[in-house]
């Protein structure tokens, strides 16, 4: 027994209150169930019309379930309660003097547990619960009604002032779907047509495709449903799932393509403004730094170091060491600007704050896997990182368009980079002024600086500092 529950007055046939639960379910009266049905209650459909007859003739014989008031409104049994006025027999009720918070953890367990709803119906209430102001919060109680106090003509609840009761995470949570689940739902019950929640809720369609149906206008979302097999009381069948399925994948096609087209649209206006306004200035650098790894000992491990190849930062051992190395060269760094980072496995965690100090914030990373295994310390590496960071307002890929996480390729000269570094840059933005730091092959339409490069066939980044001659 809910120890927030206590027995209510029995409502028989004739009785004011009895009559205006029987008119407002009859008349299937909006304002009118508005007012006598809790908003909590609200928020779930009720059963089907098959269903309807298995329930009255369980009722016929007697209700072995009470229905529940909370806040002089009907809180659970409103599918009881309108067969029970149907058939004109006497209604038991209870009252609930807990928070509305408690109230929906009832509700959860009388409808959502009871009901077996799969995961896109769970998420459907759970957003409809997130968005729903009732008045009193999880911490405050509301004024417990008395036993005499179920609505009739005339009166009414008095109710608190409008909070939402939980947030979208936290009903989430609650109701064991994912918040993307929610947030889909809320998108459908905002922007889509009412066809649309109804199927989720009926178990005929997925959160998932019903929010990418309502991205599209009205008209379509209609349109695309009006296609969908019924039967003969006009409910979508089961074969409406696979044509749903059908329309959202062309739904999800022509959404790709189009927000492709605007993101490509966004870039090339970046790469035009940096160009005409910025000369000088990269909106994508790509850097190798020329990091110095530490040996055992530099008497008998230094036979295959870097260092035997190109000068090393021997000195800056510390990010800010690193940042201020590189100080003049990152000063080619548009406003609005990418920079794909090149770190040993091993240096992950200095680069990040590398990053970090020069403005820019990582977002993700490839990882390059190399056919041969390296040196080190705790692991023999087999892979190297290019990190991705950002500052101001640079357009990630469009969806569908992203390169795999992972790229295998060969190894090439000593600390030379794979091709795909390039094609990656220049896929992703090919209107964006690019520089190579530490470049050691040229490439054409890139700036380039670097003691590895051959002698320059186009224009080369000049620094005018102690480092480029070195």
């Amino acid at each position: 027994m809910n120890p927030h529950l206590q027995p209510g007055p029995l409502l028989q046939p004739g009785e004011p209150r009895y009559e205006q639960l029987a008119a407002a379910f009859r008349e299937n009266d909006e304002e009118k169930l508005k007012a006598i049905v809790h908003p909590l209650a609200r928020l779930l459909p009720m059963i089907p019309d098959q269903q309807r007859a298995t329930l009255r003739t369980s009722l016929s014989t007697g209700q072995n379930h009470a229905v529940i008031f909370h806040q002089a409104k009907l809180l659970d049994g409103r599918n009881r309660t309108r067969e029970l006025t149907e058939l004109r027999k006497p209604i038991s009720t209870a009252l609930f003097i807990g928070t509305n918070y408690e109230a929906l953890e009832l509700v959860k367990a009388e409808n959502i547990e009871r009901r077996h709803l799969n995961e896109s119906q769970r998420a459907d209430f759970a957003a409809r619960v997130a968005m729903l102001p009732v008045g009193a919060n999880q911490h405050t109680k509301v004024t417990p009604i008395g036993a005499p106090s179920l609505p009739f003509e005339g009166e009414s609840a008095e109710e608190p002032a409008p909070q939402t009761l939980i947030s979208q995470s936290e009903a989430a949570e609650m109701f064991n779907v994912s918040h993307r689940s929610v947030q889909r739902a809320a998108k459908y019950q905002k922007d889509g047509v009412p066809e649309l929640a109804e199927a989720v809720q009926a178990g005929t369609l997925a959160v998932s495709v019903a929010a990418e149906i309502a991205e599209r206008p009205a008209e379509e979302q209609t349109a695309i449903l009006a296609k969908l097999p019924r039967n003969e009381e006009g409910k979508l069948t089961p074969e409406a799932k696979k044509e749903i399925r059908k329309a959202a994948k062309e739904v999800r096609v022509e959404d790709q393509a189009e927000k492709k087209r605007k993101r490509d649209e966004k870039e090339k206006k970046l790469g035009d403004k940096q160009r005409q306004l910025e000369p000088g200035k990269a909106g994508l650098i790509l850097s190798d730094f020329e990091w110095h790894f530490k040996v055992r000992s530099e008497e008998t491990g230094m036979d295959r170091h870097a260092s035997n190849h190109y000068v090393t930062a021997r000195e800056a051992t510390t990010p800010e060491a690193i940042v201020e190395r590189q100080r003049e060269r990152m000063l080619v760094a548009a406003e609005d600007c990418i920079h794909l980072m090149w770190c040993p496995a091993s240096f992950s965690a200095i680069a990040h704050k590398v990053m970090e100090l020069q403005g820019f914030t990582y977002v993700s990373q490839f990882v390059w896997v190399k056919p041969s295994i390296g040196t080190g310390f705790w692991v023999r590496d087999k892979h190297e990182l290019l990190l991705i960071g950002v500052k101001g307002k640079i357009p990630c890929p469009a969806m569908g368009d992203q390169f795999d996480s992972a790229i295998e390729a060969a190894k090439g000269e000593h600390s030379e980079k794979p091709d795909f570094q390039y094609e990656i840059a220049e896929h992703y933005f090919p209107n964006l002024p690019k520089v190579e730091l530490n470049a050691r092959r040229p490439r054409k339409g890139w700036l380039q600086w670097g003691n590895q490069l051959p002698e320059p066939e186009q224009p080369t980044l000049s620094l005018e500092t102690s480092e480029a001659a070195e």
